[in-house]
């Protein structure tokens, strides 16, 4: 194997394993599965014959969403996001950020179509179809919104984004 292929993915994987991981979990919404899907897409990149990526953290981000989404395909069905997760513990360190009261407020702080689809399928469980009927617009339109909740909620949550993974395998765990 070439040793500056392997050197480009171990840097990849050390530096993006954990955004990779959130990504492929607000698609699959289930902590193992989303780490399993991001360690297959290193070990198929790391199987890969043909080392000509011009962009390999383009194509590692995009081939964990295309396994996320097969991910969904081969499940058949959707998973909440838990009320749990939202849930966070309380410490007693005065000075720590109170994260719950910044997701909420994150989530609250979306557009107003986008918080409707976002609550519907995040937080109820829906599939986009049902809630595309539920307020009258198509399943495309609802793909649009889910894509750009969670955008914008990695935007405005990306210092807390670590904190959060390790919450979410301290819950689900």
């Amino acid at each position: 194997m070439d040793h500056q292929w392997l050197e480009r993915v171990e840097k990849l994987f050390k530096r993006q394993y954990q955004a990779l991981c959130l990504i492929a979990y607000s698609y699959v919404a289930d902590l193992d599965a989303s780490e399993d899907i991001v360690q297959d897409v290193f070990i198929s990149l790391l199987k890969r014959q043909d080392h000509n990526i011009l962009n390999m953290e383009g194509y590692v981000k995009r081939s964990v969403k295309n396994a996320s989404l097969n991910k969904i395909r081969e499940s058949k069905k959707l998973e909440p996001i838990s009320e749990k997760v939202l849930k966070l513990p309380q410490y007693e360190n005065p000075q720590r950020i109170d994260h719950d009261e910044e997701i909420k407020s994150a989530i609250e702080n979306l557009p107003i179509q986008c918080k409707k689809v976002f609550e519907l399928c995040a937080l109820e469980g829906q599939k986009y179809s049902t809630a595309a009927e539920t307020l009258n617009i198509s399943v495309n339109t609802v793909k649009s919104h889910m894509k750009k909740a969670y955008k914008i909620l990695r935007v405005e949550l990306q210092d807390t984004q670590l904190f959060l993974l390790l919450l979410l395998i301290s819950h689900l765990k």
